[in-house]
C-alpha cells in the first residue's frame, strides 16, 4: 500500500485544487497539481517544513555532498518561487523520496486512515498549495515542446 504514496501525495493537490478551484477544468488543475508534487517541491517542504534532510542518514559523499549544496537553496526559495520555477532546481531525488516515506508511514501507522493522512500531508503543504492556482503559466520547456508539437514535429534532439 505504501507504494502508493506517490498517488496519496496527488490526492491531496487535487482535493484541494477542486476543493478551491470547483470551475476550473481538469486540464487546469492537473497543470496547478504538477506544479505542487514535483520533486523540487516536495523537496522544498521535506526541508523547509519537516527539516527532514537533518534525520537522512546518508552513506554516500556524493549524495551527502549533492543534499548539503541543494539545503540552503530550496531554504531561501519561497514557495512562489518553488511553484513557479521548480523547473530550474534539480535536488537530489532522495530529499523529496524521504517526504514521500513520511506520508507513507502515516499512513500504515494511522491504520489507513486516509483522511487524517491527508490532512496532516495537507498541512505540511499548506505553504505550496496556498500558491497553487489554475491559471499558472507554463514553464518554458513546456511551452517548446508544445509549440514543436504543434508545428507537427515528433521529436526533438538537443545537442
Amino acid at each position: 500500500m505504501t507504494e502508493n504514496v506517490p498517488a496519496l501525495i496527488d490526492v491531496v493537490v487535487m482535493k484541494y485544487l477542486y476543493d478551491k478551484f470547483p470551475k476550473a477544468n481538469s486540464g487546469q488543475l492537473s497543470w496547478a497539481r504538477s506544479r505542487a508534487v514535483c520533486a523540487p517541491a516536495l523537496a522544498s517542504v521535506a526541508v523547509k517544513r519537516l527539516g527532514l534532510h537533518r534525520l537522512l542518514l546518508v552513506n554516500n559523499v556524493e549524495l551527502s555532498m549533492a543534499i548539503g549544496k541543494y539545503v540552503p537553496i530550496l531554504e531561501a526559495l519561497t514557495d512562489e518561487e518553488i511553484v513557479h520555477n521548480a523547473w530550474k532546481q534539480d535536488p537530489p531525488k532522495a530529499i523529496s523520496d524521504v517526504l514521500e516515506s513520511v506520508f507513507g508511514a502515516i499512513l500504515v501507522d494511522s491504520d489507513y486512515d486516509l483522511e487524517r493522512t491527508v490532512s496532516v500531508a495537507e498541512m505540511c503543504m499548506d505553504g505550496l498549495l496556498s500558491v497553487l492556482s489554475p491559471s499558472l503559466p507554463k514553464d518554458p520547456v513546456s511551452e517548446l515542446m508544445i509549440w514543436v508539437a504543434q508545428a507537427g514535429c515528433r521529436k526533438v534532439f538537443f545537442k
